[in-house]
């Protein structure tokens, strides 16, 4: 029950930071937006309603959509955002206090793609949904085996250019600047505390090697079969996965045991399982 609370408050903290992103930054600084927002924009054109009423509509008119074609259990998942959005979207529209920001639009940009990037990220850990395109996403994947990663580029990518006909050439630079911030901050937010490095040792020597890592460094050790290239003889390469923190002392360890053993090391994004997901 706590982990469920826990979830839905990083949801609701997310979508804070997602709208704030909107109604603090990149409209009042008329950046190109992608999305449901972005689509909201055009229409407010011809539309003369509060933006707001017409995010919501669409917001709506999608969900409706989602709970026919996609079922009720991811629905319930875009329930929130699909109705806090327009709301808190509303609520910083009528916020002037970073005003003064506007004499810098790129600081503005970089901000406005951060917020909405980490709340993106939030909600997305808390295996919630922003709502919006995510769910004709699904609809799509669901019904014709679209991938939903298409469908969302196509949709901003279409969202984007109508914009950018419009707009001053700055204001659309300024929003890809927004999006590329928050592409890198989702990434960011949903590998945090979970990145870790993978080591290949080749050595001679694994076998002191792996006693040393399993006995006082504590991590798992898997034997890789392996042939050298120019001896032609077989030989075992060991493969570990470890937090950052300890790369420093196991390199010590490795060279102290041979000198000449050959490290590679790469950054992984996600480690899942027994020791590291899972309980030992």
């Amino acid at each position: 029950m706590k982990k469920k609370l826990a979830s839905y408050i990083w949801i609701i903290l997310g979508g804070a930071m997602t709208a704030a992103a909107f109604g603090l930054f990149v409209l009042p600084q008329e950046f190109v937006a992608g999305g449901v927002t972005g689509l909201s924009v055009i229409l407010n054109s011809v539309i003369r309603l509060p933006l707001s009423w017409i995010v919501l509509s669409i917001n709506i008119l999608l969900f409706a959509v989602g709970w026919i074609f996609a079922g009720k259990e991811f629905i319930f998942k875009t329930l929130i955002m699909t109705f806090l959005f327009p709301v808190l979207l509303e609520f910083f529209s009528q916020i002037h206090l970073f005003q003064e920001l506007a004499k810098d639009p790129f600081l503005s940009s970089l901000i406005a793609g951060c917020l909405l990037g980490i709340g993106s990220g939030m909600i997305l850990r808390a295996n919630g949904s922003s709502g919006g395109f995510d769910i004709l996403g699904v609809v799509l994947n669901k019904k014709f085996g679209v991938p939903i990663s298409v469908v969302m580029y196509v949709c901003d990518c279409t969202v984007i250019l109508f914009q950018a006909v419009s707009k001053p050439i700055l204001q659309t630079v300024y929003g890809i600047v927004v999006i590329l911030c928050c592409s890198i901050m989702i990434n960011k937010v949903i590998t945090f505390g979970k990145s870790e490095v993978q080591l290949l040792i080749f050595s001679p020597q694994y076998e002191k090697i792996r006693t040393e890592l399993l006995q006082t460094y504590d991590t798992g050790v898997t034997f890789l079969n392996a042939e050298t290239g120019y001896m032609h003889k077989n030989t075992k390469v060991v493969l570990t996965v470890l937090p950052y923190r300890k790369i420093s002392e196991v390199k010590k360890m490795i060279y102290s045991i041979d000198p000449t053993a050959f490290t590679v090391i790469d950054n992984i994004q996600y480690v899942g399982g027994r020791g590291y997901t899972i309980e030992r």
